[in-house]
């Protein structure tokens, strides 16, 4: 099969905690952005001279309505055109592009430096598709089919491990050693279908533990 003569997106998580994002628009597509950008806790900026009721009601959004001006560009980790003018939503991509702000025109690829995948969030845990924006029917297969792997106590269990690294840093010698012991909770996990307590994190702790 012939190769596709474009690149595929390279996938970067970013984090975007307390960071400023701007998105310009205020209609329903718009909101969608809202509500993802929300997912991820970002300080999230809407301009547009008409905003829906969704994103009025939507906590810790910040509101200007106005017509979007050039200076509402400064100090932005990303921007999103979202209007209903793909003109205007092509004139921010390219002033984005020349102060290299990340920036997505939605639904005009060609305007694109970054992409929104198609993801699935619990708690740290992420997973992300895309298809470099050609089939959202394939990312959401995708997505529907992970859905059942990576679910909420998947994600509970990231969060244990998260929680043990430093006790185990200390207490076990040797990277392969320390592996062994998230792997072995892991298959514990897995095997009886709830988080291991205490005692039993306990206990594979000190099976590998460093010999003084």
């Amino acid at each position: 099969m012939q190769k596709g003569t474009d690149m595929a997106y390279f996938p970067m998580f970013v984090d975007l905690k307390e960071k400023e994002c701007l998105i310009i628009g205020g209609g329903r597509v718009a909101y969608r952005k809202v509500c993802v950008l929300n997912d991820f806790e970002a300080k999230v900026t809407v301009i547009a001279s008409k905003i829906c009721d969704k994103i009025r009601k939507t906590e810790s959004v910040r509101l200007i309505e106005r017509d979007y001006e050039e200076r509402d560009l400064e100090h932005q980790t990303l921007v999103i055109a979202a209007t209903d003018d793909p003109v205007l939503n092509h004139e921010i991509a390219e002033t984005c592009k020349t102060k290299g702000i990340p920036v997505n025109a939605v639904d005009q690829i060609e305007d694109c430096t970054f992409i929104f995948p198609s993801y699935i969030k619990e708690q740290n845990l992420v997973a992300a598709f895309s298809s470099s924006g050609k089939s959202p029917v394939i990312t959401q297969y995708l997505k529907d089919e992970t859905k059942t792997v990576l679910n909420e106590p998947l994600g509970e269990l990231t969060e244990l491990l998260g929680s043990v690294r430093a006790e185990v840093k200390q207490a076990v010698e040797g990277e392969e050693n320390r592996k062994q012991v998230y792997r072995k909770i892991l298959e514990m996990f897995l095997e009886q279908e709830e988080l291991p307590d205490r005692k039993q994190i306990d206990k594979i702790i000190e099976k590998y533990r460093k010999k003084s």
